[in-house]
């Protein structure tokens, strides 16, 4: 598991509503409302797995300005297994922060 990517699902249909109880919620809907907004955060982004732990796997985040890392514990089922994304060329995360705040 570790070393492999995944990236976060858009769509929180593949969850366990049905088991919201046992996730510590008192409806559906307040399930389905947690993982939206989980999901929200996350969304669309190719995280490596660094660690697995009861159905979540801490995915570390490496397209964050700066080159310090995001981590999060992600729920298995809103993720999706991901090719290896190519490493970004140095300076081009900075020349794209330039460009979109406006710096020369």
């Amino acid at each position: 598991m570790e070393g492999e990517y995944y990236i976060v699902s858009v769509d929180p249909r593949d969850a366990p509503l049905r088991d919201h109880l046992w996730h510590g919620y008192d409806t559906r809907r307040d399930f389905y409302d947690a993982l939206r907004a989980l999901s929200d955060r996350w969304r669309n982004r190719v995280g490596e797995c660094v660690g697995e732990r009861h159905g979540f796997l801490l995915l570390r985040f490496h397209d964050t300005p700066g080159g310090v890392p995001d981590e999060e514990w992600l729920p298995r089922y809103l993720l999706k297994p991901y090719d290896q994304p190519e490493p970004a060329a140095d300076g081009q995360d900075d020349a794209e922060l330039d460009e979109a705040f406006g710096f020369d």
